[in-house]
């Protein structure tokens, strides 16, 4: 049985939501690969054994956005078949966050910005990572 902690993070809406746009954000990353020379270059100078894996990361996250798109039950008994979604959400809410503070920096440089409460310093987005932290990992 997943941890009880995780299952709650899909009954809040604003929490639902941002896990919802890290996997679709983690999934553009990755689909973006093909809409560029430099990309498509990158993927077939991979060795075959590492292809298949982003492929199937590729076809995992696809998964995972439809699974976010069903109605609540049907996200909780999705989810609580195993940890792997969880690890997958871990990754995209890390990714996300990682990069929300990249483009913070670039924003408060190349615009001479002050500082100020970052785009990236999102609590919900936060909260998320620190329960996804101490729970995504099979034990």
């Amino acid at each position: 049985m997943i941890n009880p902690e995780l299952m709650e993070l899909l009954e809040k809406n604003d929490i639902l939501d941002i896990l919802v746009n890290s996997v679709v954000y983690q999934l553009q990353k990755i689909k973006n690969i093909e809409k560029t020379n430099e990309g498509r270059d990158w993927y077939q100078e991979l060795p075959p054994i590492v292809k298949d894996k982003f492929d199937n990361y590729k076809i995992d996250y696809e998964n995972l956005s439809r699974i976010l798109t069903l109605n609540p039950e049907q996200i909780q008994n999705e989810m609580n078949k195993g940890y792997y979604y969880w690890r997958l959400i871990r990754s995209a809410c890390t990714t996300y966050r990682n990069d929300l503070v990249e483009y913070d920096q670039q924003l408060i440089q190349e615009f001479n910005l002050p500082e100020t409460e970052a785009i990236s310093d999102n609590s919900v987005l936060n909260e998320c990572i620190g329960v996804l932290d101490k729970h995504a990992i099979e034990k």
